[in-house]
């Protein structure tokens, strides 16, 4: 036999190995344990890997919704710190995720993945779709949030301990400095903004007390004929042409709501409460606390910068990367930008 035809056999019949190799793996796994137990094959085929939508745990439909999520289409993936520091892998990546719900530590990530339905879900190990995490979350700087299935939310949407903190004495060196984005659990549960002069927020029995917290609106039934809610994550979707908000996470407590009326309510409680966050922004600029995108930190800030100052602009940017609008508690929202508006307004007067 020639070399040329003995690698054309090699072509043929290295598939059908694998094949059988792969079969009598699949027929050698157990779906249950003990004697009688079904095959891996008949398990699977007959849950999660059907083509039989009426299965109970069929799983299809589900991540065609979760492919629209900002989860799915999002690169940041790819920022899993350093070795040195590697705080970023364990909310950027699926790897880094599983490790810190698993140890409580954060571990370098050399590879990684986005987040997808086993970040969050482990059924062939756990036998069912229940959360990796659960119980409630300790946020990162003080208290804690219990809200049922969200608590996941809360992990990684939590706001970030200032690093040099408020009193410290060491110059702010980093841009983005402060709580970091997508602080919503602490806005939500009413915990972790400055406080100035020792005066506590009120919280109000506003949506912080709803059980589930996030997932009751930002995984609520789909609205019909339409995309938002369920594993999308998203409130607000376009139809014929105007932006409409999902009100089935709504109508438990605003019965008279539609989707058009819920977006109308939603835009009036926004509107005014992010235009007094950029006129804090206009005087944190004015300052040199703030960069001119009114994103990112001035680095460098004055020597003569206090606490207060720093909680000031920690407060700001707390408020602005919640993204709500005050929306997600708007006792303690407007509580903590009132309190920072006349901080600042003391403070201009006090410098004139």
């Amino acid at each position: 036999m020639s070399q040329t035809s003995h690698y054309g056999w090699l072509r043929v019949a290295a598939p059908l190995v694998v094949a059988v190799l792969l079969l009598v793996g699949l027929v050698g796994c157990k779906g249950d344990t003990g004697p009688a137990g079904a095959s891996g094959v008949e398990n699977c085929t007959t849950a999660c890997h059907t083509d039989d939508y009426t299965m109970d745990d069929y799983i299809v439909a589900i991540q065609v919704e979760y492919r629209e999520s900002q989860h799915y289409k999002a690169e940041t993936f790819v920022r899993r710190g350093s070795t040195s520091s590697p705080d970023c892998s364990r909310c950027h990546t699926s790897e880094g995720y599983q490790h810190y719900v698993a140890t409580g530590t954060t571990a370098p990530v050399t590879e990684s993945s986005p987040v997808g339905c086993f970040t969050c879900h482990a059924p062939h190990t756990n036998q069912d779709f229940g959360q990796r995490k659960t119980g409630p979350t300790t946020l990162e700087v003080g208290g804690t949030y219990d809200k049922g299935t969200s608590n996941t939310c809360a992990m990684c949407h939590q706001l970030r301990a200032p690093s040099p903190t408020f009193a410290s004495a060491d110059t702010i060196k980093s841009s983005r400095w402060g709580p970091h984005h997508a602080g919503q659990a602490n806005i939500l549960a009413g915990i972790g903004a400055y406080v100035f002069g020792g005066k506590a927020y009120p919280t109000g029995p506003s949506h912080n007390s709803i059980t589930e917290g996030c997932v009751n609106c930002h995984m609520a039934a789909l609205p019909a004929d339409n995309l938002a809610g369920g594993h999308t994550f998203s409130i607000t979707y376009v139809s014929n042409g105007s932006e409409r908000l999902n009100s089935n996470g709504c109508v438990g407590c605003h019965d008279t709501w539609n989707d058009t009326k819920a977006i109308q309510e939603v835009d009036g409680v926004k509107a005014p409460f992010e235009a007094r966050l950029n006129s804090v922004a206009d005087i944190l600029i004015a300052r040199g606390f703030l960069n001119t995108d009114k994103e990112t930190v001035a680095t460098g800030a004055p020597a003569a910068q206090t606490a207060d100052d720093r909680g000031a602009l920690y407060n700001y940017l707390a408020l602005v990367a919640d993204k709500s609008g005050g929306v997600h508690n708007p006792v303690y929202a407007n509580a903590v930008l009132t309190a920072t508006e006349n901080y600042l307004a003391g403070a201009m007067l006090a410098n004139k």
